[in-house]
């Protein structure tokens, strides 16, 4: 993946990243990276050789990366934080799924 598609591709959990796209994208090392592997808060696709990620990792890594420089963290708070940022994700994936349940009268603005 080239770096003009990583800055313009949709977000898509089938999209796959390297390890140093990622890394380049989240303004990371990759022996960064490879640390919250290790802490097991970002979880690869494929084996250490040739370490790639799902895209859906991109936006919550980005995140972290943010809240790292403000706040500087060192890598086992982001790891931490890395975790209640996936949480939020899916809460708010499940709170959208349910709210689209709810008829449109019913629905509070």
């Amino acid at each position: 993946m080239n770096q003009a598609s990583i800055e313009g591709f949709t977000l898509d959990d089938t999209e796959v990243i390297t390890l140093t796209e990622l890394a380049h994208c989240c303004g990371m090392s990759e022996a960064e990276l490879d640390e919250l592997v290790d802490y097991n808060a970002l979880v690869p696709l494929t084996g250490p050789a040739e370490r790639s990620f799902s895209a859906h990792w991109l936006t919550p890594m980005r995140a972290a990366a943010k809240l790292r420089l403000d706040f500087d963290l060192d890598l086992f708070a982001v790891a931490m934080l890395l975790e209640k940022l996936i949480q939020i994700e899916l809460l708010e994936r499940q709170v959208q799924a349910l709210q689209a349940l709810v008829p449109t009268h019913l629905r509070q603005t």
